[in-house]
């Protein structure tokens, strides 16, 4: 058996680093002696926590007892802790490397052949004619739809979700994923769980909300993503093991990375193709839109899918090349195909401290987890295994390499 206190140790130093770095951990769910003892201790100075970090990093080095998995794990997360510290303490990281201790993989450049690619397919999905940027932004204005009005549909969506998710996963016992609307936030949505199988998602009402979103959405925060993983770890590896790091989670860290991928292949890995397109014609129809255009909604999301990427460049431009406010939210309308109100949101997420390179997970962590579901013999076990084990993006790689 390990020793006692290397989840507990884990476990103080991040609650340590919160102090200095509010909403560092972005949840916690374990022992409430542990949150009470990083009240009291207080705000402890930086030197002493990098120094509490070495050492920890060289205990669970050293600790054969370990298991290998768990191992990988710590080691990572602890990496990160201390690329944390460093930021604090002043030094000035290029944002590849910044991004390399941080969440275990290095971005690069997405050649811009990539979105016109994108673009031209889009050019024979879009109705009307003229140019693609201004089609996009008119279909996607017509997309626009109000919480409030579709939330008959929202919750049957909602319902349908968790339905199939229990079908696959072993979810614990009265587990329960509240919605709440909010507003002022950086984000669209955010699932905030509590422990004991329970989350909230508040969905942010001053973004923009779309049709083709929503499905996306609640699969991502709630059933099978965020919500699900988290209940599933803290019933399987909290409870059981006794793996108290795995009863914090931290905002910056290669778990991220693997739970933002998770999240967004979430839709697909419990829905296909035609009940997703099913789940739009209901949405459409609750907005008063012609529910046949559900269809060609389901085209639009597919073939702007490599647009996802633009946020990456923008990220590097923003961060690594200094480019101005105007020029990374010019770049982001004119290769997303998004209008600008949309994208100066996006800037104060990549401008916020806790998210500034925080969006190479949903783009990196989306394709690595997708190459290694594709490499599987079975999809959704392949999903639930990501569900109960603690993995980092180096072991997905091992798994997704030809």
């Amino acid at each position: 058996m390990s020793p006692p206190d290397v989840g507990e140790a884990f476990v103080g130093l991040a609650l340590a680093i919160d102090q200095h770095f509010p909403g560092y951990v972005d949840a916690y769910f374990g022992p409430q002696a542990l949150s009470h003892a990083a009240r009291q201790r207080g705000k402890v100075p930086l030197a002493e926590l990098a120094v509490e970090a070495q050492g920890l990093a060289a205990s669970v080095a050293s600790d054969g007892s370990l298991a290998h998995r768990r191992r990988d794990w710590l080691q990572g997360e602890i990496t990160a802790m201390q690329t944390t510290l460093s930021l604090l303490a002043g030094e000035e990281l290029d944002i590849l490397i910044e991004v390399r201790r941080l969440y275990g993989v290095t971005p690069a450049w997405v050649e811009e052949a990539t979105f016109e690619e994108a673009h031209h397919a889009l050019e024979a999905v879009l109705p009307g004619s003229g140019p693609v940027t201004e089609r996009a932004l008119a279909f996607r204005q017509r997309l626009r739809v109000s919480l409030e009005r579709v939330r008959p549909a929202f919750d049957r969506l909602h319902e349908d979700l968790r339905r199939r998710t229990l079908a696959y996963f072993p979810l614990p016992h009265e587990e329960t994923c509240d919605i709440l609307c909010v507003r002022d936030k950086p984000w669209l949505a955010y699932n905030v769980y509590k422990g004991s199988g329970r989350s909230r998602i508040d969905f942010n009402l001053d973004w923009p909300m779309h049709v083709h979103q929503l499905p996306e959405i609640l699969a991502h925060e709630a059933y099978p993503g965020h919500h699900t993983e988290l209940a599933i770890k803290e019933e399987g590896l909290v409870e059981g093991e006794g793996w108290l790091e795995q009863s914090v989670v931290l905002s910056n860290s290669p778990a991220c990375l693997v739970s933002e991928g998770m999240a967004m292949n979430a839709l697909q890995v419990i829905a296909g193709p035609h009940e997703v397109t099913a789940y739009y014609a209901d949405l459409l129809d609750a907005a008063g839109l012609p529910a046949q255009e559900a269809s060609r909604v389901a085209d639009f999301v597919r073939a702007g899918r490599p647009l996802e990427r633009v946020s990456d460049n923008q990220i590097l431009l923003l961060h690594g090349e200094k480019a101005s406010e105007d020029e990374v939210v010019a770049y982001g309308v004119r290769f997303g195909l998004t209008p600008e109100d949309e994208q100066r949101k996006m800037l104060r997420f990549y401008q916020e401290p806790l998210s500034r390179s925080y969006g190479f997970n949903y783009t990196i962590g989306r394709d690595l987890v997708e190459r290694y579901l594709a490499a599987a013999p079975d999809r959704k076990a392949a999903f639930a295994a990501l569900l109960s084990e603690p993995m980092t993006p180096r072991q997905l790689d091992l798994v997704a390499e030809p």
